[in-house]
């Protein structure tokens, strides 16, 4: 038996001879024991599995790996939805207590995800009784809705015509983050709207429907994903944090499920012990 070498140091001498993407920094799939996949597998190295790119999004841009005892990290870069906009770390484990489980892209790796998707900019419009009248009126603002996006977010408009005091159902309405557009009789005949903005107090009364929706857009923000995704497997875990915002947000799950995958780590380090390595 040899004697015991560092892990990196081992798989450099081992892999050498039949790979010329040693150099790399990237932690390309389709490479396998490139040097940036090893000094994963010496940060960690009960872990299972490192993660690695397959492809990048036009306009992404990869930071070399971070490797620091017990922890790897690398994170990408995007011009339109953040600098960086997700962080892929590997550790011994993850606290996955908040998380709830999710169908993996990766199995037989469990995933678990934290995560808030704002996308929409969603309103509640509230006829008073409600009355043929406001009904009416409710619907036209519905229809004027319709179509309209703000700053990169569709406009999702919808009418909460049941029965009950007009208060409980802006308070529903707005305890859900929404934006309220109210419609009394007065506000039907005259063809106005009363507005409550989400996280804001003060209600604008006697608008017209153009000018309610202008003032919506004047605080809405620019789509966003954030949170995080835990990878879960034998001997560690890969949580991907997530801070995009922009336009591309809305996709940028897909995004990653596509760009990202997983090295069997076991495997490379079997190769190792193969050629008479020993490799913990």
């Amino acid at each position: 038996m040899r004697s015991r070498i560092p892990l990196l140091l081992a798989l450099l001498l081992l892999l050498s001879s039949c790979s010329s993407t040693l150099g790399r920094d990237l932690p390309e799939c389709d490479t396998g024991a490139s040097n940036a996949v090893i000094m994963q597998i010496q940060s960690v190295p009960g872990t299972s599995f490192v993660p690695c790119i397959s492809a990048l999004e036009a306009g992404w841009k990869f930071h070399h790996v971070l490797p620091r005892s017990g922890l790897a990290e690398f994170s990408i870069d995007s011009d339109r939805i953040g600098e960086p906009f997700v962080s892929i770390r590997t550790t011994a484990d993850c606290d996955v207590s908040g998380a709830a489980p999710a169908t993996s892209d990766e199995r037989p790796i469990a995933l678990y995800k934290d995560v808030v998707e704002d996308f929409e900019v969603r309103i509640v419009v509230v006829p008073e009784g409600p009355t043929d009248a406001t009904l009416e009126a409710a619907q036209s603002v519905v229809v004027q809705s319709f179509g309209l996006r703000m700053r990169d977010r569709d406009v999702d408009a919808r009418i909460d015509g049941a029965a009950g005091p007009t208060r409980d159902r802006i308070a529903a309405a707005r305890s859900g983050g929404a934006h309220v557009i109210t419609i009394s009789i007065r506000d039907a005949e005259e063809g106005t709207v009363s507005l409550l903005r989400a996280g804001d107090s003060a209600e604008r009364t006697g608008e017209t429907v153009d000018h309610a929706l202008e003032e919506i857009e004047d605080i809405v923000t620019k789509p966003s994903y954030q949170g995080s995704w835990f990878y879960v497997f034998e001997g560690g875990c890969t949580e991907y944090r997530f801070d995009a915002e922009g336009p591309g947000a809305e996709s940028v799950a897909a995004d990653v499920q596509r760009s990202l995958s997983f090295i069997d780590a076991v495997a490379i380090k079997q190769l190792a012990r193969d050629a008479g390595y020993d490799i913990p």
